[in-house]
């Protein structure tokens, strides 16, 4: 029983003891953590640190900065180098005469009666792409650089021996009906210049009618131009041996990978 009473007093006094052991710790904690409680060169070591991360991160933004302004600038030239080549590739195709046009433009109509012959209409066609034609058709035969306009004659008709005019090898019937897409003003300026091409015609008594359209369509080609490439032959292994060597003629240094348009 005396034992039990001893023990409670010291109970008491160790867990007073350890209490403010805690309080102690707790307060020496809050110290530590306090700025204010810090050494000088201890405050002065943290600030250059912070100082030195700060640095690090905002080189960080500048340069990711950077890197993101030029992937949209990379994205924009690209897509300026896409349309660009989409713009070239169409301009292509009206220059070849591979796809249809729509646009304002002219109508020349020439009558059966009229003393037109094939270098009239190829006078026609050059005046009108020097007054800025975008395209132009004969009779819907679309006219390109690889167009011909020519005469032919058929003595075996039923009419007798006969003469006519032809648009990539095709008879022209009347009448004549050329279609021309561009700036109306200009195209009709461009014809009826003074002692221009409608000048000349006056003076034979033909008088080609032109008619400012609104809307005009003017077709692709039926057969766009193709061309056929040559490549040089080489003989097997085998048969190296066997072949005789050959030379080029004379004045012909490669005679090969020549471009033939049909």
């Amino acid at each position: 029983m005396n034992k039990a009473r001893r023990q409670i007093p010291i109970t008491i006094v160790l867990l007073c003891l350890g209490i403010m052991l805690s309080l102690q710790f707790q307060a020496q904690t809050r110290i530590a953590s306090d700025l204010t409680y810090q050494r000088s060169d201890t405050l002065i070591a943290m600030v250059r640190g912070l100082s030195e991360k700060r640095q690090k991160l905002a080189l960080e933004i500048i340069d990711l900065s950077n890197q993101l302004r030029s992937q949209m600038e990379s994205s924009r030239d690209e897509k300026k180098l896409l349309e660009g080549i989409h713009l070239e590739m169409e301009k292509l195709r009206i220059v070849n005469g591979t796809t249809a046009l729509k646009g304002p433009g002219i109508m020349i109509i020439i009558e059966e009666h009229m003393p037109i012959i094939y270098t009239d209409l190829l006078n026609i066609i050059n005046e009108l792409w020097n007054a800025g034609a975008e395209a132009i058709s004969i009779n819907e035969h679309r006219i390109t650089s690889h167009s011909t306009i020519s005469v032919a004659e058929d003595a075996y008709s039923k009419d007798g021996y006969s003469i006519f005019m032809t648009v990539n090898h095709e008879k022209l019937t009347y009448p004549i009906i050329i279609k021309t897409i561009g700036e109306p003003n200009n195209l009709e300026k461009g014809l009826t210049l003074p002692g221009g091409i409608m000048d000349n015609l006056a003076l034979f008594n033909a008088y080609p009618e032109i008619e400012k359209v609104d809307k005009l369509e003017i077709p692709a080609l039926e057969k766009p131009t193709t061309y056929y490439f040559m490549t040089e032959y080489k003989p097997s292994e085998e048969n190296k041996e066997s072949t005789p060597p050959t030379t080029n003629p004379p004045g012909i240094t490669n005679p090969l990978k020549t471009a033939i348009p049909r």
